[in-house]
């Protein structure tokens, strides 16, 4: 069979090849028929066919039994003298009788790419098709020609199965041919009776034009590339489509939908194909298709770490693919039904990033839509995510030479630290005007308050993802304000007393010296009056803020006694850039007066940034400064000695003794007494009776000697003495006879003593 049907195709080609000869075709055993109008058919003839008298009507043969007597081409000539050198040809051919053709139980299978025929004498009949296919982006006309080899053999009307070609439209015009026959524009077709029969007699019409493969082609709606479009196998066989809500129409080989109504729904079709026309589901021929298609939008993906909650005029940023042709700018976005602008758009290799500027939402998910217009409302882009929790800012400030404070200071940047969020993002400090402003030296973050501000403020940062591509990484997706307040108010750092306080004092030349703190001074006793206090409020630096201290002076004598009109005690705040003040030492001084300044800090933690790692205490110094005095002292002192014992015989004991001295004392450096001392004066000895043998009358002496003498109290001291006395007294006597002691005057006499008072000078 596939051997005859080669054969057969191969005539049909050598026929096509000679196709630029007209064609003259009449059933076997029909009457006549002119080959040509004019002129002479000039032979030679084959068996069967019969050349009429005019030379150019030729009759059949009456039963042709080998197929290649069918078919001859002859010469034809103006007149039988040209034929020799004429050119000119003509093909006949004897065709089998006209097959009566069954047209409603026709079946024309496009897809399959064949015929099925109803009829009777169906044996070589031939079909003939034309026709371009809907859809292509070139699309290129079909012709061909088949016949049938092998019709049924069941009594009645047959069939036969015609191959033509795949993929013709529905409507591709089909023509049959009677057996052996051909069809084409130079084919003239008689009937048996010699009649022209007109081309469009063998015009077939199916009565079913059945369709095997899907009608749709696409898997989905695309709207990425504008409206959305389904691609059809065969649009020419489709009467009418509805798409429910969507609007839809019919065009060149597509469905094109708009008012698409969402991404994450379906579109259902309802194809109603033309009369005639089936589609064929199994063994049951449908009319009218349902198909539901997903929506095939631009992917759209949600860049994590950008979806947040619970953030006001918050950013998101959405990714396109690259597929997508859509311009974002001209899309209309919303979030959960709200409206979202288009604030930025960055291209990247991977796609499109948009960056979306929302109202914010508190929802645990939200579906962002892109759709077209508002016209057509198609949804191009669309997805759905889950929210992350607002990440809350830590900061910290620190001051370089303080360590970590819990305001912002006016005066002096301090060093922003902002610890990681823990999540793809970071915050970015952002200043606030009237409030703070935010600057940055070598990688590191500064904020300092404005010279105006008070009170508290929140610091404000910035949320930006830098993983983004483009200056998408450094825009802010939201700003959040830090939960806690800082004060905004001046840091006043503690310095060091004694570089702003100076005790100054003349020397002996008259010119002032600065006096070293915490070492002794000795002062010039002609420049006692010249020591000050100098307070210098210029040396004091915008950044170190306002200090507060207090100043206090002391003077002292050497006895250890408080000058009282000498003492100062005073509480002041010093601004930086003031003017320097001098506060002199007050009182008449004298010698060995020691001066003590002392100056320190109010410990006011309000005040001070101090250091959370050093609690030593505030700075503080003092000064001390002694006046210079003579090396010897010559004073009186009333002496009152418990008891003295008299050495020189007849010795015994002085009960109660009274006088007054005059002592002169080698002093130290500081104006203090040396214990020993040289001592005369005027003594009443033995003011009471002693106890036993010998009776020493009451006298007074004059006492010349050595003591020691300790202070035991402002003039007060308590001491030990040996003297030489010369006694103006009466005769010493024995109580057991009263006889008179041979005595001198002159004895020595030494014991302890009080010593009050101390009216002299220094020498």
């Amino acid at each position: 069979m596939e051997f005859v049907r080669a054969l057969c195709l191969t005539w049909l080609l050598v026929g096509g090849l000679a196709a630029a000869a007209p064609v003259v075709q009449v059933p076997e055993g029909g009457a006549g028929v002119p080959v040509v109008s004019k002129g002479v058919v000039c032979g030679p003839l084959r068996a069967g066919w019969t050349l009429a008298t005019d030379g150019r009507t030729l009759k059949p043969p009456q039963r042709v039994d080998q197929d290649d007597a069918r078919i001859q081409e002859l010469k034809v000539a103006p007149s039988a003298a040209q034929c020799e050198t004429t050119e000119e040809r003509v093909t006949v051919i004897a065709t089998g009788a006209f097959p009566r053709v069954d047209a409603a139980g026709t079946n024309f299978f496009p897809d399959e790419g064949r015929v099925e025929l109803r009829g009777t004498g169906l044996d070589h009949v031939g079909i003939a098709w034309s026709g371009t296919p809907r859809g292509e982006s070139q699309p290129q006309l079909i012709e061909g020609q088949d016949r049938c080899l092998a019709p049924s053999t069941e009594r009645g009307t047959a069939s036969c199965t015609v191959p033509v070609a795949r993929g013709l439209p529905t409507d591709a015009a089909l023509y049959w041919t009677p057996p052996h026959g051909r069809h084409g524009p130079d084919v003239t077709t008689y009937d048996a009776a010699g009649n022209v029969v007109a081309p469009e007699t063998f015009r077939l019409r199916p009565g079913r034009v059945v369709l095997t493969q899907p009608l749709i082609q696409s898997g989905g709606v695309d709207v990425s590339r504008g409206p959305g479009s389904v691609a059809l196998s065969h649009s020419e066989a489709l009467a009418s489509v509805d798409c429910g809500p969507v609007r839809c129409e019919v065009n060149e080989g597509t469905v094109s939908l708009r008012n698409v109504p969402g991404v994450d729904v379906s579109v259902t079709l309802r194809l109603r194909l033309a009369p005639r026309i089936y589609f064929a589901r199994g063994e049951v021929l449908e009319q009218v298709l349902l198909e539901t298609l997903p929506v095939l939008a631009c992917p759209l993906t949600a860049v994590e770490g950008t979806v947040l909650r619970d953030a006001e005029n918050a950013a998101m940023v959405v990714r396109l693919d690259t597929s997508c042709q859509h311009d974002p700018r001209k899309l209309l976005w919303s979030m959960n039904d709200q409206r979202a602008r288009v604030e930025r758009v960055v291209k990247a290799q991977d796609g499109v990033y948009v960056l979306l500027r929302t109202g914010g939402t508190s929802e645990q998910q939200v579906t962002v839509i892109a759709q077209t217009s508002r016209v057509e409302g198609s949804v191009v882009a669309s997805d759905t995510t889950k929210t992350q929790p607002l990440p809350v800012p830590r900061a910290s400030l620190e001051l370089s030479d303080q360590g970590a404070i819990d305001f912002i200071p006016i005066n002096r940047p301090a060093e922003l630290i902002v610890a990681s969020s823990g999540e793809q993002g970071r915050f970015v400090p952002r200043p606030v005007a009237g409030a703070y402003s935010i600057t940055s030296r070598d990688g590191t973050t500064y904020v300092q308050g404005e010279p105006t501000a008070g009170g508290f403020v929140s610091l404000r940062f910035g949320y930006q993802v830098s993983t983004l591509p483009g200056e998408l990484a450094t825009t802010d997706l939201f700003i959040v304000n830090e939960r806690v307040q800082r004060s905004v108010r001046e840091a006043s750092v503690p310095i060091r007393i004694e570089s702003v306080v100076e005790l100054v004092c003349a020397d002996k030349e008259g010119k002032d010296e600065v006096l070293e703190p915490s070492r002794p001074h000795r002062i010039h006793y002609e420049m006692r009056n010249s020591c000050r206090v100098i307070i210098h409020r210029e040396r004091l630096k915008p950044e170190q803020g306002t200090q507060e201290i207090v100043l206090r002076i002391d003077v002292t004598k050497a006895d250890g006694a408080a000058r009282g009109e000498s003492r100062v005690e005073q509480r002041m705040l010093l601004r930086p850039q003031g003017e320097a003040r001098t506060i002199p030492v007050p009182g008449q001084l004298s010698q060995f007066d020691r001066i003590l300044v002392q100056v320190s800090l109010v410990a006011d933690e309000s005040r001070y940034a101090l250091s959370t790692s050093d609690r030593s205490g505030l700075p503080s110094a003092q000064w001390t400064a002694i006046v210079s005095g003579g090396r010897f002292r010559l004073y009186t002192t009333a002496t009152i000695p418990a008891g003295l014992y008299r050495a020189t015989e007849p010795s015994g004991q002085l009960i109660l003794n009274f006088g007054v001295v005059s002592r002169l004392a080698l002093l130290n450096s500081e104006g203090q007494e040396r214990l020993l001392g040289i001592e005369m004066g005027l003594m009443g000895m033995g003011l009471i009776p002693q106890s036993g043998d010998i009776e020493f009358p009451p006298t007074l002496a004059v006492v010349m000697g050595l003591s020691l003498r300790v202070p035991i109290g402002p003039g007060a001291a308590v001491g030990a003495q040996a003297w030489v006395a010369r006694e103006f007294r009466d005769d010493i006597t024995r109580r057991s006879d009263g006889s008179v002691i041979d005595s001198s005057r002159w004895s020595f006499i030494f014991g302890p003593s009080i010593s009050v008072g101390n009216v002299g000078f220094n020498l």
